[in-house]
């Protein structure tokens, strides 16, 4: 930790040393309308084109305001007040001359005036790209009505979601790191995909896939970040939304919601709390192949899954202004995942095409994960422009995932052999605190300086058991059950600057250093690993607008990818009779360096993007064969390099005042290089997706939205992934109060988005492997929605915790 004060102390004085000058600067008043100052309003700056928000604050004991840093473009102010009604001053423009603006004094009345002169942009595009990310409006998607987190980000441009291997990946890339209102989630990432189908779409505000994060995240994962914001209205007064879902698929669903805001004058309390169950039926087959001498070995298997999902999630916070300049807040937040499958599963050996065994094996399954999240923050601005910001997590989880298998073995002429039955458990807890401090300070009058550090302290426990039943009795496997323990701190400081060099020109630099502790061992064994390393991650970027309509940016990260714990853990998961999954204690981590380039005409946006990474870790990935047993066993490996060539490209159209549409379409080359059985084996393809949202409004406030998408044949490690499409239809009616809403949404029509299907041809002579399930979330729902309270405009408070930039890096 020395080295990361030492690092940030050097870092601040460095950077205190650079000057600059500075965009426009807008400032006014807030009086009452008996001219008396009013003070605490809250003040809004918002673009006059589509009324989003750009900056806000709260007017100081002299009822003065000021926004520093402001672009070139249109604008208004708009200032609110408990009791009050809204004003706002008329559309202004910055241009390069104008460096300060006084919009004059804003009066607010106590009586009810009617404004006709000013309409609020309440309808936001589904995708808007911003300099380092895409944003997804859920809210206004209709489609998504009823849905999941994880259903809108199977639709998202180049997001691939495998529901089969519990992975996320943005661009091929699958070092993704999930955040919810910018607090990362610490759970095992197969976790992470079961916690997104929990989570209704009906409470999500915008989801932000961020490819190109600043310095001051966390510098793991290759891919970038998801941040997940849901719903927080900017409102006085109490306020909010409720809904009800109900629907069926290939068998029941359904869910429930709401969430509320109040707000009102120094403290805004919020929350909100959903359920959901989804019960579905899942098939799926396998086959291997290999050779063994003079034979040719066979193994095909089926599984039929009857599976069911009840998710609870609810959270509570308050924000509370001490002061003018001082906001302390607190979060509480939780949820109940309860997962449970009955499955019925069969294995046939074949050699020579002729059956010698069959295996038939019935599997019950409960995947129980619950979380309870608590933060504290802290934030203080000194003057306009100088802010600190202080911010503690404690994060808890704990896995219990009981299985139990029963195996009746049959001959070739299905005379009955024998029965085995075995069973097991595994427990895991996990415990998470984060400390973080941010500061930001204007230097001189063009250079922004953003400085923070990090701590975070992780304690892991694994609890693996597995039992055979023997002679009317339990017997422990010693060479598959164990007891893991890991601790792992990671310490980082950052520094950035953001530089207006011109009117048109932007940069930003930072450099990031981090320096990981890590230990996992068991009760028998001590420092299976034990690592101490440190690593420089710098960023940089550079925005360039050559007119209104034209701009140019270029981006350069370093990034990281840690193993997980329970890739490094070297117990054996038994997935069924002839496949097992085995920790690799051998996993370093990856490196990688991407750089992006962007080019945006008008709302149109192309991009390129190039990353080259070292000792890439993919999951799931054959490890070796038994000849004897036919056994096949997967693990987690480090592939020597892998490269990656991303062209993306944005395309939204307004046919007519009625009809509009959003394209996307990435274009992916990847180059694959490992190392199998002593051979080297490289593969490269190029595939792409795209998919598209086209939207209809029809008179009496009905509207109609059909997305579809399709994903062409990619990998998975040495895996080769087959194509998939899908197809969604919703229609919604909005009532003549503007509060009650209906949707009526058809998903994955043809039930084949998450019909996944691959092949892997090794070096080994003879051997395939292909496997395929169906997950089955083809749905019709119907959605009812009731918005209520009031609506009279109000800032809300931005902010981020220090757990938005963690690594989900724990995963069974």
């Amino acid at each position: 930790m020395k080295k990361l004060v030492r690092f940030a102390i050097i870092s601040t004085f460095l950077l205190r040393t650079t000057d600059s000058n500075s965009q426009s600067v807008i400032y006014g008043s807030v009086q009452q309308s008996n001219d008396k100052i009013l003070q605490f309003a809250n003040v809004l700056l918002m673009k006059s084109t589509d009324s989003s928000l750009v900056k806000g604050m709260i007017s100081d004991a002299s009822g003065k305001y000021s926004f520093d840093n402001i672009g070139i473009g249109k604008y208004l102010v708009t200032a609110t007040f408990t009791g009050m009604d809204q004003v706002f001053t008329p559309v202004f423009e910055i241009t390069s001359n104008k460096k300060e603006i006084n919009v004059g004094i804003l009066h607010l009345k106590n009586t009810d005036v009617q404004l006709n002169n000013v309409t609020l942009a309440a309808k936001k595009p589904m995708f808007e790209q911003k300099i380092d990310r895409m944003v997804i409006n859920v809210k206004n998607s209709i489609t998504d009505a009823g849905g999941t987190a994880l259903d809108v980000l199977e639709k998202s441009p180049g997001v691939t979601v495998n529901r089969q291997n519990n992975s996320i990946a943005i661009n091929g890339k699958s070092g993704v790191v999930v955040m919810m209102n910018g607090k990362i989630s610490y759970m095992p990432v197969d976790a992470i995909v079961q916690m997104l189908a929990g989570i209704n779409a009906g409470n999500i505000e915008k989801i932000e896939l961020i490819t190109t994060p600043p310095s001051k995240y966390d510098a793991a994962g290759n891919a970038g970040y998801i941040n997940i914001v849901l719903i927080n209205n900017p409102y006085a007064g109490l306020n909010g939304s409720y809904f009800l879902t109900a629907g069926y698929g290939n068998r029941e669903l359904g869910a429930g919601g709401i969430n509320f805001n109040y707000r009102n004058g120094k403290i805004n309390l919020y929350g909100n709390y959903a359920f959901n169950y989804d019960h579905y039926i899942q098939k799926g087959a396998g086959f291997m192949q290999l050779t063994k001498g003079a034979n040719i070995i066979a193994n095909t298997s089926f599984t039929d899954r009857n599976a069911k999902r009840q998710v609870h999630n609810a959270r509570i916070g308050v924000d509370y202004q001490l002061d003018t300049a001082t906001v302390i807040g607190a979060l509480i937040s939780g949820y109940n995942n309860r997962w449970t499958m009955a499955a019925d599963n069969g294995a046939t050996v074949r050699i020579n095409n002729v059956v010698d065994t069959t295996i038939s094996t019935v599997n019950n399954e409960l995947n129980h994960w619950q979380n309870l999240m608590t933060n504290f923050n802290f934030q203080h601005t000194f003057k306009t422009g100088k802010i600190f910001y202080f911010d503690v997590n404690y994060i808890y989880y704990k896995d219990n995932n009981p299985n139990t298998y029963t195996n009746a073995y049959y001959n070739k002429v299905q005379d009955f052999l024998y029965r085995d039955d075995l069973k097991s458990e595994k427990i895991t807890p996990i415990n998470v605190w984060v400390f973080s401090t941010d500061y930001t300070t204007a230097l001189g009058k063009k250079v922004t300086m953003e400085t923070g550090s990090k701590l975070s302290l992780s304690r892991f426990t694994n609890d693996v058991s597995v039992d055979n039943f023997r002679q009317n009795t339990w017997i422990s496997d010693s060479t598959l059950s164990a007891f893991y323990l890991l601790k792992e701190n990671i310490g980082a400081a950052y520094t950035s600057f953001t530089m207006n060099i011109n009117s048109k020109t932007t940069m930003k630099a930072g450099l990031r250093y981090e320096y990981t502790s890590s230990n996992l061992g068991t009760t028998q064994k001590a420092n299976i690993v034990n690592r101490k390393y440190g690593e420089l991650f710098p960023t940089f970027y550079v925005s360039q607008k050559m007119s209104e309509n034209k701009s140019m940016n270029f981006s350069y990260s370093r990034r990281i990818t840690r193993p997980t714990f329970n890739d490094l853990a070297p117990f054996t998961i038994f997935f069924d009779p002839k496949t097992f999954f085995t920790g690799n204690a051998a996993l370093q981590p990856a490196i990688a360096n991407a750089f992006q380039a962007s080019y945006l005409l008008k709302d149109y946006i192309f991009s390129l993007s190039y990353t080259h990474e070292k000792n890439t870790i993919e999951s799931f990935q054959t490890e070796r064969i038994d000849t004897i047993s036919n056994i096949l066993y997967l693990s987690a490996k480090n592939f020597t390099y892998e490269q990656y060539l991303t062209a993306s490209f944005s395309l939204p159209f307004t046919i007519t005042k009625w009809w509009t549409m959003q394209n996307n379409v990435n274009i992916d080359w990847r180059q694959v290089n490992t190392i199998y059985n002593k051979e080297a084996v490289q593969l490269q393809i190029f595939d792409y997706n795209m998919n598209t949202t086209q939207r209809f409004t029809l008179p009496k406030d009905i509207s109609i939205e059909l997305t579809g998408l399709y994903s062409s044949a990619s990998y998975f490690g040495t895996a080769k992934l087959e194509s998939i499409y899908q197809l969604d239809l919703g229609i919604q009616k909005k009532f003549s109060n503007k509060k009650d809403i209906i949707r009526i949404a058809a998903n994955d029509m043809f039930n084949s988005g998450t019909n996944y299907r691959f092949t892997e041809n090794l070096p080994i002579k003879g051997t395939i492997i292909r496997g395929s399930l169906n997950f089955g979330l083809v749905a019709y729902k119907l959605t009812y929605t009731h918005n209520f309270g009031n609506k009279a405009l109000k800032d809300k408070r931005a902010r981020s915790t220090g757990a938005e930039a963690e690594l989900n890096r724990v995963r069974n």
